[in-house]
């Protein structure tokens, strides 16, 4: 009999959260028993989060705190599978398996890219990412990379071929999507006439609002009648604010904060816009498509390719780049893609698909 054990950090608003909740939920509803240990029982996804799935707490999300109780957690409940998503659960049950004996099958999922140059300050952590990848990720009974461009990238940071490993997309959106989409949004301004873009994804380095904000700069010399909504919330928030205020955007650019429903602003938009400088995968891409939106995105390493088919299903640009984003959101908005066409592309990321093939692999 099959019982499985998803481990997250908290139920916080991010993407690898969000796919575990939508894999649980739809174990749950083909009657596969699972629950949760999280560090810290916390998180938007609380909410969408199958009632019946039980949600326990350890107390902290220290490696350390991880490698001090699962061991009697997983013996304990003798699971058969166990799901991890960060590179500290990840090596803390696989270090418990090894040492405590457990037969419970570790399956690490992978969700991220590090960018081939990162700033020095990040030293510590890209070390302790190297030294995991290397030393212990190849132990995982399996390992599930979220894009084959995460694999490729994986693979060569380990320094292993992996041969456990297998890539399932993420499992994004179902039918409840078009639904909310139908929300009535009330705008900070009139958008009567305007062209609307938007935006969504936490505020930090790594989604680089700033090359999106500096590009819409340059976009509004030839297209007076635009404007940009940023969904989400984060570190940069004061840096993007102190630049749109510079360069007297504050009637252009608007920061939204963070929206339990993004898809009614998905829903009203000309083109959506993600400007990463790294990604696992893109959700918010796929979101966006199921809604027949035409999307422009940075080429980064390295779902977006994959998701828009090297630009088949959207526009692509390269990343840190405002002059070439701006020509890109302007080919979106001169040119927008079939909506048919777009919807059509993202069907396969629907929920009940991509379950399936997790479902398969237990």
């Amino acid at each position: 009999m099959r019982k499985v054990l998803f481990i997250l950090n908290d139920l916080g608003g991010g993407g690898a959260e969000r796919v575990f909740v939508n894999i649980a939920n739809g174990f749950a509803a083909d009657n596969i028993p699972v629950a949760f240990l999280v560090g810290k029982k916390r998180g938007a996804y609380l909410n969408i989060l199958n009632a019946s799935i039980p949600v326990a707490e350890a107390g902290g999300t220290s490696f350390y705190q991880y490698l001090r109780i699962f061991p009697a957690i997983f013996k304990k409940n003798q699971y058969t599978h166990i799901f991890t998503a960060s590179d500290y659960v990840s090596a803390a049950a696989i270090l418990t398996k090894k040492i405590s004996g457990i037969t419970s099958k570790i399956y690490v999922t992978h969700h991220y890219n590090l960018p081939a140059k990162r700033p020095l300050k990040y030293w510590k952590g890209d070390l302790i990412a190297k030294l995991i990848h290397f030393f212990i990720t190849p132990r995982a009974d399996k390992i599930i990379t979220v894009s084959k461009g995460s694999l490729a990238w994986l693979r060569k940071f380990s320094n292993n071929k992996l041969m456990q490993s297998v890539t399932i997309y993420n499992p994004v959106f179902d039918e409840s999507i078009y639904k909310l989409a139908e929300e009535k949004i009330n705008f900070p301004i009139d958008v009567t006439g305007k062209i609307i873009l938007v935006s969504a994804g936490r505020l930090e380095e790594q989604k680089d609002q700033l090359t999106l904000i500096k590009a819409f700069s340059i976009l509004k010399k030839t297209h007076p009648g635009i404007i940009l909504f940023i969904l989400g919330i984060g570190p940069l928030q004061a840096q993007l604010e102190l630049y749109i205020d510079k360069n007297n955007l504050q009637e252009n650019v608007f920061l939204m904060g963070f929206d339990t429903n993004p898809y009614k602003w998905m829903a009203n938009c000309d083109v959506f816009v993600m400007s990463s400088i790294s990604e696992g995968f893109g959700n918010v891409l796929v979101e966006a498509m199921a809604l027949g939106k035409t999307v422009v995105s940075t080429n980064c390493p390295s779902g977006p390719g994959e998701i828009l088919n090297q630009g088949e299903y959207g526009y692509l640009c390269p990343v840190r780049d405002p002059v070439e984003l701006s020509k890109a959101i302007a080919r979106a908005v001169a040119f927008p893609l079939d909506k048919e066409l777009v919807k059509e592309s993202s069907q396969q990321y629907m929920i009940r698909e991509i379950v399936k093939k997790y479902i398969a692999i237990l």
